[in-house]
């Protein structure tokens, strides 16, 4: 029911009533940025200057027969093409606000600007890494499932069936990534709801059932994977599938006197490679 008329009726519009403000501000949603985490980033520590690291491939041999008296033929451990990550991103994002603003509002502008800033360039960023999950075996395999359809156990199991296949670690680097649609898809499952929900305490940046991974896999839901027509781009990867470095990663507070405002920014400028195209499977998703 709505409340009923003042005494007198002109109390607020002759300004008598009091409005506050508060000092907080709701945030917006953010989504789980969890491809960044799940790649490798050893090669960062290479970086020191330049735009592109060299990584050197090695090969297998295979082991001869010994045959006394004769002399065996050596064999060669660096056959394979060198990769190149390339340092070829460079995004940032600028928030500008005068003085006049930042002294009479009761925000906090500085805080709020750096962390939707570095916010901004977390999700560029992830987004980097998820681009690369429909390239993983596309020679071989293509993009596994259909394009809008359920993901099921019989698909999991085979997706790790691939990985297995092609001697991909089996250690706590595999990662499952998918978006909530799979996820809804999963807890039809009575062993993946028991995997996920037992004694896994509180869910931490997107990871669910980390102390229970399923086949092998830490589960890592987002939205922020890239979308297909229907669905979108989901993979199961070792961290070595994929390979980045991150140059730059600088938050910074700018003065324009003689514009009247203050400038916050963030950039970034890095770059992301696949390494291992069969270290990793690409699916597809129910949703985008």
């Amino acid at each position: 029911m709505s409340l009923s008329a003042r005494t007198p009726t002109t109390a607020i519009t002759a300004g008598f009533v009091r409005e506050n403000w508060s000092n907080q501000v709701i945030d917006v949603a953010e989504k789980n940025l969890v491809c960044w985490d799940a790649i490798d980033h050893s090669w960062q520590t290479d970086l020191v200057k330049g735009n592109i690291v060299n990584i050197g491939i090695t090969n297998h041999v295979d082991a001869t027969e010994i045959v006394v008296g004769t002399k065996a033929a050596s064999t060669n451990i660096a056959s394979g093409a060198l990769k190149q990550l390339t340092i070829d991103k460079w995004y940032e994002i600028p928030i500008d606000v005068d003085y006049m603003t930042i002294e009479q509002g009761h925000t906090d502008w500085g805080a709020a600007a750096r962390r939707e800033a570095a916010y901004s360039i977390k999700v560029v960023v992830d987004t980097s890494v998820a681009t690369l999950f429909a390239n993983l075996n596309s020679a071989s395999l293509g993009i596994l499932g259909a394009d809008g359809s359920k993901v099921d156990d019989d698909l999991l199991r085979y997706l790790t069936e691939v990985l297995n296949e092609q001697d991909v670690p089996m250690d706590s680097d595999r990662s499952l990534i998918i978006d909530p649609s799979v996820m809804r898809d999963l807890l039809e499952y009575d062993k993946f709801v028991s995997s996920m929900y037992v004694n896994i305490g509180a869910v931490e940046n997107g990871i669910v059932g980390k102390s229970h991974p399923i086949y092998g896999c830490n589960i890592r839901m987002t939205n922020n994977l890239a979308a297909a027509t229907t669905g979108a781009y989901a993979a199961m990867l070792h961290k070595d599938a994929i390979t980045s470095a991150l140059q730059i990663d600088t938050p910074w507070t700018k003065e324009y006197e003689d514009l009247h405002q203050r400038r916050y920014q963030h950039e970034a400028l890095w770059g992301v490679l696949e390494v291992r195209d069969l270290y990793g499977v690409c699916f597809y998703t129910r949703k985008s």
